[in-house]
């Protein structure tokens, strides 16, 4: 009895870039071009649970990132990361009815970035396989 995992980032209501709506099939993909400071952002109608996120970068300039979870009306950070390129975060299960990943810090006269895509799944272990 496997579940489908589903990427719960391609069911958001909106995507905003700093702040901004986008509607682009590139945003709703979790991919955005920026520099140190920016963001991007999925809200959800309802709350979707989620435990990994994975996050692609076609540069290599990200130097510091933050993710945050949206909890009762309050984003909390449930994770900083150093370098990005091409990884999967294991982060405590979170129901949430917003995701923001922020661009913290980038590397010294480097400071664009492209992130290819951001997803994020609740992946639950099969139990007795």
């Amino acid at each position: 009895d496997t579940e489908r995992v589903e990427d719960i980032i391609t069911i958001a209501d909106t995507v905003s870039i700093n702040g901004e709506a986008v509607d682009t099939v590139e945003a709703r993909m979790g991919a955005f071009e920026g520099s140190q400071g920016d963001y991007i952002e999925f809200k959800f109608t309802e709350a979707q649970t989620f435990n990994t996120v994975f996050i692609n970068e076609k540069t290599t300039s990200i130097r510091q990132f933050n993710i945050y979870a949206e909890v009762d009306g309050q984003y909390m950070l449930i994770y900083t990361g150093k370098n990005v390129l091409n990884i999967e975060i294991p982060v405590e299960e979170t129901t949430a009815t917003a995701i923001k990943f922020e661009v913290v810090n980038t590397e010294i006269g480097n400071d664009a970035f492209t992130i290819i895509g951001i997803s994020a799944y609740n992946i639950q272990e099969n139990e007795g396989e």
